[in-house]
């Protein structure tokens, strides 16, 4: 039996504030969770309208077998996507091009959103891998980028002798967390021999 290639591509929903407004836009308030009425259901069938109103009913045609959303959490906005590895271009562009989701009732103002592709992968275990790390990363950024309160709860987290000691070592700390592992554009690169062989050894990823 031929296996069916596949690719998953790992991407986050951020949510910018109005572009008018004069304060400066924080990691938090860019990343922050999507709104309750914001399902798996609504960003797969947004996508699909994309799709279609881009690449006609050729594009949706050749990707509506395989075109899944295997994982969403609305805490953080994140998103695992399946689709047609022959195809998976396609589909990265069309979700380049969402800008907006579903109000949560009819007739409701739509979400504006920017999707943000983080990593494309060969199998579903190496994006959930990417996704943990991601996760730790982005806890850490935004404790250090916090202010106020947050600076408050991470001093009283690592001490306050030790505060002076963070405050000298954040930038240092920040890049490295931020430079590690991550290829050209932030996408980071797979060995797609690799990964295809590590899936031939299981008969499905999901």
């Amino acid at each position: 039996m031929v296996r069916i290639k596949q690719r998953y591509l790992l991407f986050n929903i951020l949510y910018p504030s109005d572009p008018t407004a004069t304060q400066p836009l924080s990691y938090i308030s860019i990343h922050r969770p999507s709104p309750n009425h914001v399902t798996s259901r609504n960003v797969l069938s947004t996508l699909r309208n994309n799709i279609s109103n881009i690449f006609g009913d050729h594009g949706l045609g050749v990707t509506q077998s395989s075109l899944k959303i295997v994982y969403f959490s609305p805490a953080t906005s994140t998103c695992i996507l399946r689709c047609p590895r022959a195809h998976f271009r396609l589909v990265w562009a069309s979700l380049t091009f969402m800008d907006s989701l579903p109000g949560e009732r009819y007739g409701d103002p739509r979400i504006k959103c920017v999707v943000q592709v983080v990593r494309v992968s060969g199998t579903i275990r190496k994006s959930e891998e990417e996704l943990l790390k991601r996760a730790r990363r982005d806890v850490v950024r935004a404790k250090l980028e916090g202010t106020g309160e947050e600076n408050a709860l991470l001093d009283s987290l690592v001490g306050t002798s030790e505060a002076g000691t963070l405050e000298r070592g954040k930038v240092k700390v920040m890049n490295r967390l931020l430079d590690r592992n991550v290829g050209e554009g932030g996408i980071e690169d797979f060995d797609d021999g690799e990964e295809e062989e590590a899936a031939e050894m299981t008969d499905t990823d999901d």
